[in-house]
Parts: structure tokens; C-alpha cells; sequence
């Protein structure tokens, strides 16, 4: 997944630089990366009804076949004769094709791990993202600078080809199912409102789209905040990169973090402490004092993505994991899709302390729903 997914972060930053280097608007790469996103939140939630009726194997090749494929449009479709629309036709591709890589690996994760162990197995594979998710980009600009952008389209189809083959030669030992189906009666139709008006699987689905918000408000408002008040460009990067820091430190420490505390009592704590911090980012004007704040930003979300996994697989009945999954990625990709233009729009019109103002509030409100809502946090134990 991590090889996938370094195929999947290279393409996205290949077709945005791609798009600048020949001069296209700004609403045109926000419309590219909005792409990646579109179809994965319209079908999230019926690719992983499929999933759980077939199995991992068939979804990650379709999975390995798209992302690599969709690196090529561009070589064979370059720019000078086709324009900017080769590109869209690999976002599209893309952003689909890892759909299936997602729910299929995080749906594998969690029935080869145990109660006990999940959270563990979901912080190992969040510290693999985290490595693909940082070498992708870098590697993609060696590519760029050292040859062209058809090189680097050629590297990331590599990336998304050999994870595909690494995954056939270690299945052999997968097993074939992610959801107990059988327990299910196979003619029984189910409704996602029907899984979402479950109260535990509710909450957490719930607690990832809050997540999700405050992913979205840091990646698009500190840029937007850093500009308000002076900051330039370097400072501004350096910010981000602290977030991104912080994310990987806290998930190398989570599975002691785990055994220490329930996952419902972490991800109250992310919520809790994640809306403080955007309650007071308005005031803060201090470079070092910013660095603080968004290191420990990072650090809170960061160690929230785990314990959602490992809490939705505990929840979630036998036979509807990958429809779950499902349910969360589609909530995802519309957060990646809608917010970042409500937050730009609302930081157009009254600055950014109001985006940074109203988050945390809806962040505090949202911890102390789930507090409310799960009297009783301990989390199952049994294997």
C-alpha cells in the first residue's frame, strides 16, 4: 500500500506542477486537485459493499492497473497537442484506482489484526503513508528537475506497478474475504443509511469527518493565516512541514500510546485539543510561538487516524467492513473536495480568524457529543 500510495501522491503533484509549468490558472489546478477526489466520494461507499463481497485481490489489481495507467495519459498525451485535459483524465484515473487500493488495504489491516492489536496495525500503516506521502513529492521533483515530466509520470506508474506485483507475491497468504458474509443472508440488501444509523458506527464516522475538517482547515488556512500577518513563502513551508513532522513522530509512538489509553479517549482528547489550538491560532503572531502551536496541532491529528480504524472495524458488523470503510473514504474525499473552497470563500469575506474561529468551536462541540454520546469508553478486548 505504501509503494500504491507513493504512486498515487507522485501523480498529484506531478499534474499540479504540470499544469503551472505551462501556465494554467489557479482554479484550474484547484479543479485538478479536486479531481483526484470527485468519483472516489460519489462511489466510496458501493466500491466497498463490492469489496465485501469479493475479497482484496481483484479490487487492488483494478487498484494497481489505474494508478499506473493513469501516469502514462500525459506521456502519451502530451500537452503541445491534446492541452490540460490529459491531465483531468489522470486525476479522474487516479484518484479511483487508490479508492480501491484504501478500502481494500484498510479492510485487510483490520482482519488480519485482533481488538488488541488493531490500533497498532493502523499506526504502522499510517507511519508507511506518512514515508510515501513525503518521499513521493520529493522524489517527483528529483524527476522533474533532473529530467522531465514524462520521466516523472513514467516513476510514478514504477511506484504503482510494483506495489501492484508486491501485493500478488505476498496474498498467497491473505485470506480471501475481508467481512464474515456469510453470516449475512447474500440476498439481503443493505442501506448505508441503515449502517450509519448504527449509534457506534455512527460516532466514529462522525469523529472522522471532524478529523477530516480540521486536516483540511490547517493545509488550506495556514498559508492563507502566515500571509495575513507577514510571513513569507519559506516561513509559511516550514510551518507546514513542522504539521507533517509532527504527524509521523506521534504515529511512531502510538502503539505505546494505545496500550495506555482507549481509542475513544484519544480521539476526544484530538478533538479537544485540536479545537483549542484553532480557537487561539487568531492570536498568535509569533513565529516560534506558531511553530509550537502547530507542531502540537500535527501531534493531536495525527494519532487520531489509528484509532478511528481500529475503533470502525470493532463496531462495525460482520460481513459490512469494507462498506463502512466505504462510508468513511466518501466523507473524506467530499471534505477534500467542499471545504478547502468554503474556507477560502470564508477567509475571502471576513478573514481567516473566523475559518479558525468556527472549526474549533464545531471541534469542542463535536468532543462533547461523543463524550456524551459513549458513557462507557472502554473499547472491546476480546479477540
Amino acid at each position: 500500500m505504501g509503494l500504491m500510495h507513493c504512486g498515487f501522491t507522485s501523480s498529484r503533484v506531478i499534474s499540479t506542477l504540470y499544469a503551472l509549468d505551462h501556465q494554467e490558472s489557479a482554479w484550474v489546478v484547484g479543479a485538478i486537485l479536486s479531481a483526484y477526489s470527485l468519483i472516489p466520494a460519489l462511489i466510496a461507499i458501493h466500491v466497498g459493499k463490492w469489496i465485501d463481497k469479493v475479497g482484496v485481490k481483484l479490487p487492488f489489481g483494478i487498484a494497481a492497473s489505474m494508478v499506473g495507467s493513469a501516469s502514462l495519459v500525459p506521456v502519451f498525451l502530451p500537452y503541445e497537442s491534446f492541452g490540460i485535459w490529459p491531465v483531468f483524465i489522470t486525476c479522474l484515473l487516479a484518484g479511483t484506482g487508490f479508492l480501491f487500493a484504501l478500502i481494500s488495504g484498510q479492510g485487510l489491516i483490520g482482519v488480519l489484526s485482533t481488538n488488541k492489536t488493531r490500533a497498532t496495525a493502523f499506526t504502522y500503516q499510517s507511519i508507511a503513508f506518512s514515508l510515501s506521502g513525503s518521499a513521493g513529492p520529493v522524489m517527483a521533483g528529483y524527476f522533474i528537475d533532473l529530467g522531465s515530466f514524462s520521466y516523472a509520470y513514467l516513476a510514478a506508474f514504477s511506484f504503482a506497478t510494483v506495489g501492484g506485483l508486491a501485493f500478488f507475491l505476498l496474498s498467497s497468504n491473505f485470506p480471501k474475504k475481508i467481512s464474515n458474509i456469510s453470516k449475512l443472508k447474500r440476498t439481503e440488501k443493505h442501506s448505508a443509511l441503515e449502517l450509519f444509523a448504527l449509534k457506534p458506527v455512527r460516532n466514529v464516522l462522525i469523529a472522522s469527518a471532524f478529523v477530516s475538517m480540521a486536516w483540511d482547515l490547517q493545509a488550506f488556512m495556514i498559508p492563507v493565516y502566515g500571509t495575513e500577518i507577514g510571513l513569507d513563502a519559506v516561513q509559511i513551508g516550514w510551518l507546514l512541514s513542522a504539521f507533517s513532522i509532527s504527524t509521523f513522530a506521534v504515529r511512531t509512538v502510538m502503539p505505546i500510546i494505545s496500550k495506555a489509553f482507549e481509542e475513544w479517549k484519544i480521539i476526544i482528547f484530538v478533538l479537544t485539543s485540536s479545537g483549542l489550538i484553532f480557537l487561539a491560532f487568531p492570536f498568535i503572531h509569533s513565529l516560534p510561538l506558531l511553530f509550537v502551536f502547530v507542531s502540537v496541532l500535527g501531534m493531536s491529528i495525527g494519532s487520531s487516524q489509528p484509532n478511528v480504524l481500529s475503533l470502525l472495524h470493532t463496531v462495525t458488523p460482520d460481513g459490512r467492513i469494507g462498506e463502512a470503510i466505504g462510508i468513511r473514504t466518501m466523507l473524506m474525499n467530499l471534505s477534500h473536495c467542499v471545504f478547502p473552497l468554503l474556507f477560502g470563500a470564508g477567509g475571502s469575506l471576513v478573514g481567516a480568524a473566523a475559518a479558525f474561529w468556527s472549526l474549533g468551536g464545531t471541534l469542542l462541540a463535536g468532543a462533547g457529543y461523543l463524550r456524551a454520546s459513549n458513557k462507557n469508553f472502554s473499547s472491546p478486548t476480546s479477540t
